[in-house]
């Protein structure tokens, strides 16, 4: 009897998803207002979801960086 080869592994792209996230508003230090959003940046692996790190964004300090308005 022959054993079957064994399957290959599927590689999966990260993709990010709003549904897990909280994102949360803070007080920003910089220019003294509730503006700043903050949330945790997680990995989702097969063995279960990692906290790796925490982002946060101002919308009057980083207005630069933010994303064009349509």
């Amino acid at each position: 009897m022959t054993s079957r080869p064994a399957p290959e592994p599927r590689h999966r792209v990260a993709e990010p998803s709003g549904d897990i996230v909280r994102v949360t508003t803070e007080w920003c230090p910089v220019c003294k207002a509730f503006t700043r959003l903050t949330g945790h940046t997680v990995l989702l692996t097969p063995a279960g979801v990692t906290r790796v790190g925490r982002w946060s964004w101002c919308e009057t300090c980083d207005m630069e960086e933010a994303p064009s308005r349509v």
